[in-house]
């Protein structure tokens, strides 16, 4: 087994951070600019690296998000890229409620099944 690790610096996290959730929320970068009261000129400079923003705008662009500001510095090792994993109450609720009754449907059987053959009197 092998792993890669994907060298990125703070700044890149925080930009990768902030393009994906800003995109993720449809939010502009008009928008953002307004909701943390900037430019969309300043925002789109910090999404090229061209400018750093101070921890308190960094908590404005947070609180504009309703992220927790650390969030914007979470880095997490996928396939080549920074993703957030959903874990299985996300998973299951995004789920389809025809599949779900499919695999509640098949787990009931199983069961069933697995309770009718300790009771069988050949396994006794």
């Amino acid at each position: 087994m092998s792993f890669r690790l994907i060298a990125m610096t703070l700044q890149q996290i925080f930009i990768t951070n902030l393009k994906k959730t800003r995109k993720d929320l449809g939010i502009s970068q008009m928008t953002l600019s307004r909701m943390c009261d900037t430019t969309a000129n300043y925002i789109g400079q910090i999404e090229m690296g061209r400018r750093i923003p101070s921890f308190e705008k960094i908590e404005k662009i947070a609180a504009a998000l309703e992220i927790p500001s650390h969030h914007l510095f979470r880095y997490e090792i996928g396939e080549d890229k920074m993703e957030k994993k959903p874990n299985a109450k996300e998973y299951l609720r995004k789920m389809p409620a025809k599949v779900k009754n499919e695999i509640v449907s098949h787990l009931m059987k199983t069961i069933n099944k697995d309770i009718s053959a300790s009771f069988d009197s050949q396994n006794y």
